[in-house]
């Protein structure tokens, strides 16, 4: 974004030894605080209309001061760091998919400690379930797959491993046999159907930036007049 300063030479011009060294500072000192309002109100937007679930996204939320005095050089960046180049995704919209080409692993709310408003619990990430999932075929012919099933639940229970359903991974809680009923329970932990989902557009970044913007005349004033009663001459 763009923002344009007007300079009124003739109320300050009596105040500086080098009018335009001053108005330089004053232009530096107001790029710097409209980013960093900007990142501010960035972080907001961001707490406000995305589920965080620790500080991680925040944390990569950064803005870049200008340091040069030549006007026609100055630059400020808002925005997120590369660990956190989903927030972009989140801005425009659009598909996101697995950087291996796989299927996506989604979490589910057991994973997440009973809530999806948690992270996933550190003995439930994925890369740690890979070796614990149940794999192969049984040499034993079942009557359907149904028996199939239950067989492979019983060895993920007995083995504490995990087993996948219909491209779904789950945990075994509890398994056990009543009179000739067999009885067990599933826990879901990941649904891994997809190969990719879409991002609904949510602009946090663009609105972040717009009051600063507009303010930026206020802040530059108020810079000129802040360097007007500094010791430093100009």
């Amino acid at each position: 974004m763009i923002i344009n300063l007007k300079i009124e030479e003739e109320k300050i011009n009596r105040g500086f030894v080098d009018i335009k060294k001053a108005s330089n500072i004053a232009a530096k000192n107001t790029l710097n605080i409209v980013a960093a309002i900007s990142r501010k109100n960035y972080v907001t937007n961001v707490k406000r209309k995305m589920i965080l679930r620790n500080t991680f996204t925040t944390r990569n939320i950064r803005y870049t001061k200008t340091e040069t005095e030549n006007i026609a050089l100055m630059e400020s960046r808002v925005g997120a760091t590369e660990k956190a180049s989903y927030l972009k995704l989140h801005e425009e919209s659009g598909r996101r998919k697995s950087k291996r080409g796989s299927n996506l692993a989604i979490p589910q709310t057991f994973a997440r400690g009973g809530s999806h408003r948690r992270p996933v619990s550190r003995s439930y990430y994925l890369r740690r379930l890979k070796s614990k999932k149940i794999k192969g075929k049984f040499k034993k012919r079942f009557r359907s797959r149904r028996a199939m099933g239950v067989a492979r639940a019983y060895v993920a229970h007995r083995e504490k491993k995990m087993v996948k359903y219909s491209d779904n991974l789950y945990l075994v809680s509890s398994f056990r046999k009543i009179n000739k009923k067999v009885k067990y329970k599933k826990r879901h932990l990941y649904n891994v159907s997809e190969k990719s989902v879409y991002i609904k557009r949510l602009p946090m970044l663009a609105p972040a930036i717009i009051q600063p913007a507009k303010d930026a005349q206020n802040i530059y004033n108020s810079q000129m007049k802040k360097l007007l009663k500094s010791k430093e001459i100009i």
